[in-house]
C-alpha cells in the first residue's frame, strides 16, 4: 500500500521469480501469457540504483543462459546513438538475434498478464547526483550478496495488463474507488487490498468456469452462476488463477487466514487492519459517544511519517454517509484515523469497525436504534416543531430544554458556508464530468450502469418521503442506517440557531387548553378563535380575501394594548398553543432600529415565520408604531418600512404595546383586530391565583398547600386592594414556592413521604415586599402607573369599557 518516491532516471534489475508450479504448468500448456518480476534497489536516501533487464526471458534463451553460465560466458547488448555515443549496455540472456528479439518483445507485450516490481531498501549511502559509473561500481561490489549492505523489502507493486484478467476483476468488483478498474492497466501496491478484500468472490468467480460450457455461446442468466454478470471464461480462469496463486503464496501466505480467525473472536492486528475496511462495507463510527453508520470508500496508510525515524503510522479511512445540504440528501465524506497499536485489539474498540461485529454482539439493537434515528432525522428535514431535551451538538455541548423549530434548509440559506459538500466523492470512475439530466441536476456525473450507490445521491426529501429500498442487498433500511444524526434548528426561547442531536428531539406536548386560562370576556375569546381558525389544520377551501391585490392583506394582524401584565403576551402564547404552531417571539433588539437594514431584517423574520407557519409576536413594538413627525426622519423611515412589510405578511402577527397614545394613525387601517386590555379586577386576580394553585397541585404532588395560604391571597382585604397584574401574581407565587422549597431543604429528619409546605407566611413575606415597593413608586411620582400613563398621554385612564 506504500509507494516510494523514486528519483529521475529509474533503472531496474529484472530476474525471473518463482511462480507456483501449478500456475507455471498451466502457462506452459497454454503457451500464452507471462508474468514478469523485477527488483528496484533504493539507497538510504530513497534513490534508485541499477540497470534494466528484459521483463520476461524466453524459454529458449533461458536454456542458453544456463549453458552460458556453466561455461562462464556472458552476453550483453550495447546501444549507440547516431553519433556512436553509448546510450546504455544491457545484459542479454544469450546470443543476440535482432529479428528474434523484436518478435519476442512484441509477443511478450501482447501476452503479459501482470508484472511485479519489488522495492528494496538498502543501507547504501544517499547520493542525489549518482552517475552511471557509480551505479556500475555498486553492482560490481554486489548488493544482495554484499555483507556490508543491509537489504529490506519495502514494497511490492503489481500491474495487471491482461485484458481478460481486468475484465474478470471488473465482473466481481463493482466498487473500489482507490483503483482504476476500467483502464488499460490495473495497478496495486502490496498488500494488494483489492485482491484481499475480494479474494473469496474472485475464487468463486473462477470456479464458475466450466470446460463443458462453450464460451462463444449465449451466456446463461446471472442467477445460474453466483450472481456474476457472466460466467468466467477459460482465459479469465487461467489468468485469474496465476494472480490468485501468486498473491496467496507470496503476498498473503497465511496472513489472511490467521486474521480471519482473529475476526471470529472480535480481534484484529494493526498490520492487517486494512482487511476490515473493504470499500462498500458498512461500518459504525464512534461519534459523540454514539455509534453512527457509514460506508467505507478508501482505506490507506498515512505516508507522511514513513521516512521519519521513531514515528508511528496510522490508517486513514475515508468514509461517507448521507447528509443534507439544504436541498438534497446525498453522500458526504469523512475521514477517521486509527493510530498504530501493537498486538491484538478488540475490533469493537476501534474508532470505526464493521457493523456485523456489534450487530452480532447485541442482537441488532444498535442497528435498530441507528435506523430509527436515521428515519427521524430524514423526517425532520422538511421542517417541524419539536421539544428538545438534552445536550446540544457541536462545540457548545450545553444542555437545552425547550421548543425548537427544525429547519436546516433555512439555516444553510443564512449560512451558506456551513452546508456539507455532497455528491463530490469522485468514486464513479476517472474522467467523468457532471451530468445535466433531470436525475443529476448538474451536481454529479451520471452513475455508470453497475454503480451500486446511484440511489444514494440527490434525494429530495420533499418528494421522496421514505428511504426504504426493499431490493437493496445491504438491507431495506440501509439508507436510514447511514443517515447523519445532527441537524440545525431555531431555538424559539433563545432565538438562536443550534445544532441538534436527533435522539434528543421529541414531539412537543401541545397545550390547546391554555387559551381557556385567559382571563378575558368569553365573547372576545371566541372572536380570537374565529379569526385564527383559517390558520389551523386542513382547510378544504381557500379563505376568502377582500383585497383586490393578490398576496396583499392575507395575514391576520392583532394589536394588543393595555397596561403591563394584563395578558397581552400570554394571549399570543395561548394562540400558538391553540393553533399548534411555533411562537416566534421577537423584540426590537432582534430586528434593530437601523432604517437601512430594517427591511432586510423584517423580511428575513417574516419569511421564516411564513415558512414555519408560526404565530409571530413582536413584543413592545413601540419603536415601529410611534407616530411620525417632520423633525425625525429616521423614525419616519422606520415606520414607513414597517408599514409596507406588515401589509404583505401572510401569517398571524401579534403586536403588543402599552403606549398606544403615541400610535401612528396609519397603522389603524393595517390592523385587523385591536384589543384593549383593562386592569385586572379583584375577581380576575382571584381567578389567576386559583389557576396557579391548581397548576402547582397538578404538577407537584409532593407539595402541601395550606388553607391559610389560599385564604391569605384570596380573601385578605389588603392583598385584594393592592391592584395586582398577572405578571406580578405569577412572580409572587413563584417566589413563595421557592421560599417553601428552601425551608423544606433545611428541615432535618425528613421522611420519604415529607414534602414542601406552602404556607401563609411565604405569601405574606412576598406580598409585603411588593406592597412596600408599589407604595414607594406611588409616593415618588404622586400617582400609580395608570395615572402616570394618563399624564404622559400614553394611555387613557381605566374606563371599564373595552
Amino acid at each position: 500500500m506504500r509507494s516510494p518516491n523514486p528519483a529521475a532516471g529509474i533503472k531496474m534489475v529484472s530476474r525471473q521469480d518463482e511462480i507456483p508450479e501449478s500456475s507455471r504448468q498451466d502457462e506452459d500448456k497454454s503457451g500464452r501469457g507471462s508474468v514478469s518480476h523485477s527488483i528496484r534497489y533504493m539507497d538510504a536516501g530513497n534513490q534508485t540504483n541499477g540497470s534494466s533487464l528484459s521483463d520476461e526471458i524466453p524459454e529458449s534463451s533461458r536454456k542458453d543462459e544456463d549453458d552460458s553460465e556453466r561455461g562462464g560466458i556472458s552476453h550483453s547488448v550495447q546501444y549507440l546513438d547516431a553519433g556512436d555515443n553509448e546510450i546504455a549496455t544491457e545484459l542479454w540472456p544469450g546470443p543476440f538475434d535482432l529479428t528474434a528479439a523484436r518478435k519476442d518483445v512484441q509477443t511478450k507485450e501482447q501476452q503479459k498478464i501482470f508484472s511485479v516490481v519489488t522495492v528494496l531498501d538498502t543501507s547504501i549511502p544517499s547520493d542525489y547526483s549518482r552517475t552511471e559509473h557509480d551505479i556500475d561500481d555498486i553492482f560490481s561490489a554486489g548488493i544482495l550478496e554484499n555483507p556490508n549492505v543491509s537489504v529490506n523489502v519495502r514494497a511490492r507493486h503489481i500491474s495487471i495488463h491482461s485484458k481478460a484478467l481486468i475484465k474478470a476483476i471488473g465482473s466481481v468488483v463493482l466498487y473500489y474507488p482507490s483503483v482504476l478498474l476500467g483502464g488499460e492497466v490495473i495497478r496495486m501496491n502490496d498488500p494488494c487490498p483489492l485482491i484481499g478484500h475480494n479474494l473469496q468472490d474472485l475464487e468463486n468467480y473462477q470456479r464458475s468456469y466450466s470446460e463443458s460450457c462453450d464460451v462463444c455461446s449465449q451466456q446463461p442468466p446471472a442467477t445460474t452462476h453466483g450472481g456474476f454478470p457472466h460466467r468466467c471464461t477459460r482465459i479469465e480462469a487461467k489468468h485469474l488463477g496465476l494472480l490468485l496463486d501468486f498473491v496467496k503464496d507470496f503476498v498473503y501466505r497465511e496472513d489472511i487466514k490467521k486474521e480471519t480467525a482473529r475476526h471470529a473472536q472480535n480481534l484484529c492486528t494493526f498490520e492487517m487492519l486494512w482487511l476490515l475496511f473493504k470499500p462498500g462495507r458498512t461500518v459504525y463510527v464512534q461519534t459523540d459517544g454514539k455509534l453512527l453508520g457509514y460506508v467505507v470508500q478508501v482505506v490507506s496508510i498515512d505516508e507522511s511519517h514513513h521516512f521519519l525515524a521513531g514515528t508511528q503510522q496510522s490508517y486513514w479511512i475515508k468514509l461517507w454517509n448521507l447528509q443534507f445540504d439544504g436541498r438534497f440528501v446525498g453522500r458526504a465524506s469523512k475521514v477517521v484515523v486509527i493510530p498504530q497499536f501493537s498486538g491484538e485489539r478488540a475490533v469493537t474498540s476501534l474508532g470505526a469497525f464493521p457493523c456485523e461485529f456489534m450487530d452480532k454482539a447485541d442482537g441488532g439493537k444498535t442497528k435498530s436504534r441507528v435506523e430509527q434515528d436515521g428515519k427521524e432525522w430524514y423526517d425532520l428535514l422538511c421542517g417541524k416543531q419539536i421539544h428538545y431535551s438534552g445536550e446540544l451538538a457541536g462545540p457548545a455541548k450545553r444542555l437545552y430544554e425547550g421548543r425548537i423549530y427544525v429547519d436546516p434548509a433555512s439555516y444553510y440559506s443564512q449560512n451558506p458556508g456551513a452546508a456539507p459538500n455532497i455528491c463530490d466523492l469522485n468514486d464513479m470512475g476517472a474522467g467523468l464530468s457532471d451530468c445535466a439530466c433531470e436525475e443529476c441536476y448538474g451536481r454529479r456525473p451520471h452513475p455508470p450502469a453497475n454503480f451500486p450507490w446511484s440511489r444514494y445521491d440527490l434525494i429530495d426529501p420533499m418528494k421522496e418521503k421514505d428511504l426504504t429500498m426493499e431490493s437493496n442487498k445491504h438491507g431495506p433500511k440501509h439508507r436510514y442506517l447511514i443517515c447523519d444524526s445532527t441537524l440545525y434548528g431555531f431555538a424559539l426561547k433563545s432565538r438562536t440557531w443550534e445544532q441538534l442531536h436527533v435522539s434528543n428531539c421529541h414531539a412537543p406536548k401541545n397545550n390547546a387548553g391554555a387559551i381557556d386560562t385567559l382571563v378575558m370576556p368569553p365573547e372576545r375569546k371566541e372572536m380570537i378563535k374565529a379569526l385564527v381558525q383559517k390558520f389551523t389544520g386542513y382547510r378544504p377551501t381557500k379563505s376568502w380575501g377582500a383585497d383586490f391585490i393578490e398576496s396583499k392583506g392575507e395575514g391576520q394582524i392583532f394589536l394588543l394594548h393595555g397596561s403591563p401584565g394584563v395578558g397581552k403576551t400570554y394571549t399570543a402564547e395561548c394562540i400558538a398553543e391553540y393553533t399548534n404552531r411555533p411562537l416566534l417571539s421577537l423584540t426590537c433588539g432582534d430586528i434593530g432600529t437601523n432604517e437601512v437594514k430594517l427591511e432586510e431584517e423584517l423580511s428575513k423574520w417574516f419569511r421564516l415565520a411564513e415558512r414555519w407557519g408560526a404565530v409571530m409576536l413582536l413584543d413592545e413594538a413601540d419603536a415601529y408604531l410611534e407616530a411620525r413627525s417632520s423633525d425625525n426622519l429616521q423614525r419616519n423611515c422606520l415606520v414607513s418600512v414597517f408599514l409596507r412589510c406588515v401589509e404583505y405578511y401572510r401569517g398571524i402577527l401579534f403586536l403588543t404595546t402599552n403606549r398606544v397614545g403615541h400610535f401612528d394613525d396609519a397603522f389603524i387601517s393595517r390592523i385587523h383586530v385591536i384589543i384593549k386590555y383593562d386592569r385586572l379586577t379583584p375577581n380576575d386576580c382571584k381567578t389567576i391565583w386559583k389557576q396557579f394553585f391548581n397548576k402547582l397541585s397538578d404538577e407537584r404532588k409532593d407539595f402541601v398547600i395550606t388553607r391559610s395560604a389560599k385564604e391569605y391571597v384570596l380573601l385578605d382585604k389588603t392583598i385584594i386592594e393592592m391592584g395586582w397584574n398577572g405578571r406580578e401574581i405569577r412572580n409572587a407565587f413563584q417566589t413563595a414556592v421557592a421560599l417553601a422549597e428552601y425551608r423544606f431543604s433545611q428541615k432535618e429528619n425528613k421522611s420519604p413521604d415529607d414534602g414542601p409546605t406552602l404556607d401563609e407566611r411565604d405569601f405574606e413575606q412576598v406580598c409585603n415586599m411588593t406592597k412596600q415597593f408599589k407604595q414607594y413608586l406611588t409616593n415618588l411620582h404622586g400617582t400609580d402607573e395608570e395615572g402616570r400613563a394618563f399624564v404622559t398621554r400614553t394611555r387613557a385612564e381605566h374606563s371599564g369599557e373595552n
